[in-house]
């Protein structure tokens, strides 16, 4: 809940701000932050089964499909946000997806490491007591 306050509050402050157009990198951070936010959220909702079966990697493919929705609906709404010609929203869209996969693919190392780190040491447990 944090993340995606963060990441609303970044995004809204740099509307009304106008920071967006005042610093370059602006856009790559809230759309690397809302990748790895969607990311995290999607692995914690779906934590049994990503538990069980030790996978990660589909929250790639999921994080790039829900960014690639919300670019479609800046394009639709893009006379509201931008006055842009297609050409740079094309080069943006790419630019967006492209470090939203980055912070989706850092949570998921991030949790996949978390996961084979856990493996490893309960692996070594036994039974209480010895009792084998």
């Amino acid at each position: 809940m944090f993340w995606s306050g963060t990441v609303t509050i970044f995004h809204f402050t740099g509307l009304i701000f106008e920071i967006y157009t005042i610093v370059s990198w602006w856009d790559l951070l809230t759309h690397t932050m809302s990748g790895s936010g969607i990311a995290a959220l999607a692995l914690l909702t779906h934590r049994e089964r990503v538990v069980t079966r030790k996978a990660v990697w589909w929250i790639v493919p999921t994080v790039i499909a829900i960014r690639a929705g919300f670019e479609v609906y800046e394009f639709v709404f893009k006379s509201f946000w931008h006055e842009w010609t297609l050409r740079h929203y094309l080069i943006d869209t790419a630019v967006d997806l492209a470090v939203s996969t980055l912070g989706t693919v850092v949570v998921a190392s991030v949790a996949n490491h978390y996961w084979i780190a856990a493996d490893d040491v309960t692996a070594g447990w036994s039974t209480p007591n010895n009792a084998d």
